[in-house]
């Protein structure tokens, strides 16, 4: 139980690092905007509804469940061996940074593979900038069902 709420703690780290940094994960190589350039050039994602429908994400699921219940178990195991509350505790932190960095591996492919695609529809699209729908109150064009169309395409 302790581990799996590590679990959604730690896909809410990354999915909020992933979120901090929007406009530098979006960023394309087009041209800089000009001066007075019309606002259509900038494009606007709701990423995590992105990353949640990477085709892959399903079985990352699964792999990062039983990576968490394999690290609840492991914890349990070695605290019960433990007689002092401190180092239970240093147990139980220990294995809560191992889950994180395992899941922070199974998700890498995942948000490079995004990365990838909102580059692309990006260029497709023509815009100079890609930022996070979570910081834009008016404007910009909503390329999110455009990633996850091209995601799909790469399955």
């Amino acid at each position: 139980m302790f581990l799996r709420k590590a679990l959604l703690l730690s896909l809410a780290a990354l999915l909020l690092a992933l979120v901090a940094g929007g406009a530098a994960f979006a960023a394309t190589k087009a041209a800089p905007a000009k001066a007075g350039a019309n606002v259509d050039t900038v494009g606007v994602i709701d990423i995590d509804e992105v990353t949640m429908n990477h085709p892959k994400m399903k079985e990352v699921r699964q792999q990062m469940s039983r990576l968490a219940q394999q690290k609840e178990n492991e914890a349990n195991a070695a605290a019960d061996r433990e007689k002092d509350t401190a180092k239970k505790a240093q147990v139980m932190q220990a294995k809560r940074m191992e889950l994180v960095q395992e899941q922070q591996k199974l998700m890498e492919p995942i948000f490079k593979d995004c990365q990838q695609a909102v580059r692309e529809v990006a260029a497709n699209k023509k815009l100079t900038l890609v930022l996070n729908r979570a910081f834009v109150l008016i404007g910009g064009v909503d390329i999110t069902q455009d990633v996850i169309q091209q995601l799909a395409k790469k399955k």
